[in-house]
């Protein structure tokens, strides 16, 4: 061919070239290859990259959690347990080595710097391309966040603390609370969240139960069925279609260990969370829910997590809510100022208690629960965590965790049950007495045992309040197993009696 020939070729060939430049840069074409370049480093096929971009591309959601959840399906993870598949809810997270999470990061930096760099034709400017950038940037955060807590096989040794007490049928736990002798007075956290759900099955065509319409549930919804009796399920049946109760979902606490953040030196709790529902809470946790013979549960099937805070006023005293006698559980009793569970699923007028990574944050569910139920506006950053706690109460609720924390804000005891009125009538105050209890602090180098001794003994309050109590107390003053023990085993001090606050609202 002659020179002339070629060039009446070229406009073709760059007609040519720019149909093809074009379609690889498409936001798929782009988002595909680029992903899979930075994750095929670190195992993930080719088949799963691609199915993962074309969901994206359809409107999957796409926040670091939802990543993180698409991960733990699909990550080979070789240290302990699998965290993959439908039949682990272990989430990667909390699985996998502090290596395997660096090259991970690693990894999804790399993918992140790709989509930024883009294509000459600027599909880096596509809004699902910058969905995608941001999200590759933050899940490698938190990523790196969790490798700097030592990953599987670097939890640091968890103080433990059993209480029993024959008397009120209890047994208490305690890890992790407050050494004010040590300068350890709380600690971060870090949560490790999959979207896996373990809950009976027991809806049938004669049954009223509203069911959440699949719709309203997030992609990627993992299931595992808890084995239920036909009494069982007749029973769930008959108390969810009552008109106060729903099946809803709840935190399951699949693992946690405490870590040293090697990026600040705290001493952080890291959760491991999955999903449970209210019905399998019900059936697990509660030998005698369904009356008559108590049934042998032990809560180590639904492992239910709720969170309490006790709430110190700027007059040194520690606020225990009255509950009323239409509360869900432990009616008539005292509990902590806060107390409640973690938003996994947007309900109406309440959004999921999440972080920027979509992750479960249960500082931000505490403040939540105190506007709600008191009326009392937290910073979530200020509300202190103390450590974890478990409890049983004969054949009432067995095997319960609780996150136990602490909120000190610039009110007096009076000013913050004076709020209460502004307290959410549907969602927190119809769950209040007409009563607080106001428990003063110890000055320093007054004794502790009379406080100590009041949280052991009165029957009047719940095991959510004894063990935040204690915390709350180690907090500020140094507290020994052997103190505690001795409490528990002698009879109540009468010396110290809590003042009792009525709420006008």
């Amino acid at each position: 061919m002659s020179i002339a020939d070629w060039v009446s070729l070229a406009p073709a060939a760059i007609a040519i070239y720019a149909v093809y430049s074009a379609w690889r840069a498409q936001p798929a074409w782009l988002m595909f290859r680029r992903r899979h370049a930075a994750m095929k480093s670190v195992g993930i096929s080719r088949r799963d990259s691609k199915t993962r971009v074309k969901n994206i591309i359809q409107g999957a959601p796409n926040a670091p959690s939802d990543e993180l959840n698409w991960l733990a399906a699909g990550y080979p993870v070789s240290a302990g347990g699998v965290a993959r598949g439908h039949d682990d809810p272990m989430p990667l997270t909390f699985a996998a080595t502090a290596a395997e999470l660096v090259s991970l990061s690693e990894a999804y930096s790399r993918y992140a710097a790709d989509l930024r760099r883009g294509s000459f034709l600027g599909t880096t400017s596509a809004p699902v391309v910058e969905r995608e950038t941001a999200m590759a940037a933050k899940t490698s955060r938190v990523l790196a966040e969790a490798a700097a807590g030592g990953g599987h096989g670097g939890e640091r040794p968890s103080r433990h603390l059993r209480i029993e007490s024959p008397l009120l049928e209890r047994e208490l736990d305690l890890w992790q609370i407050p050494d004010a002798a040590s300068g350890t007075l709380a600690y971060d956290t870090f949560v490790s969240y999959r979207r896996h759900r373990y809950s009976p099955d027991f809806d049938d065509e004669r049954s009223t139960t509203a069911v959440l319409p699949a719709s309203l549930e997030m992609p990627g919804l993992e299931t595992k069925n808890m084995d239920a009796s036909d009494a069982e399920k007749q029973f769930l049946r008959n108390k969810l279609d009552s008109q106060h109760a729903f099946d809803g979902v709840l935190p399951r606490l699949v693992g946690w260990r405490t870590e040293r953040d090697n990026g600040n030196g705290r001493l952080r709790l890291h959760l491991a969370m999955a999903e449970t529902t209210y019905g399998a809470v019900l059936l697990d946790h509660y030998p005698d829910a369904l009356g008559g013979t108590v049934r042998n549960v032990t809560g180590m099937r639904a492992k239910l997590l709720t969170l309490s805070a006790i709430v110190v006023s700027s007059d040194r005293k520690l606020l225990f809510a009255g509950r009323s006698r239409h509360a869900g559980s432990h009616p008539d009793k005292f509990g902590p100022a806060v107390n409640g569970n973690l938003e996994l699923r947007p309900r109406k007028g309440i959004l999921p208690d999440g972080d920027e990574f979509g992750l479960p944050d249960p500082r931000r569910a505490l403040a939540r629960e105190a506007a709600e139920e008191l009326g009392l506006v937290m910073d979530p950053h200020r509300i202190q965590m103390l450590g974890m706690g478990r409890f049983s109460v004969g054949d009432k609720e067995r095997g319960t965790h609780v996150l136990l924390a602490l909120a000190q804000p610039d009110l007096t005891a009076e000013d913050i049950t004076a709020g209460i009125r502004d307290a959410d009538p549907m969602e927190g105050r119809w769950e209040l007495g007409s009563e607080f209890l106001a428990a003063p602090l110890p000055r320093a180098g007054e004794d502790v045992d009379p406080i100590l001794s009041w949280l052991l003994h009165d029957p009047r309050l719940t095991p959510h309040a004894v063990l935040t109590g204690i915390a709350a107390v180690a907090r500020f003053f140094p507290i020994t197993p052997e103190q505690l023990h001795r409490l528990s085993a002698a009879p109540r001090d009468p010396g110290f009696s809590p003042e009792s606050l009525q709420l006008d609202y």
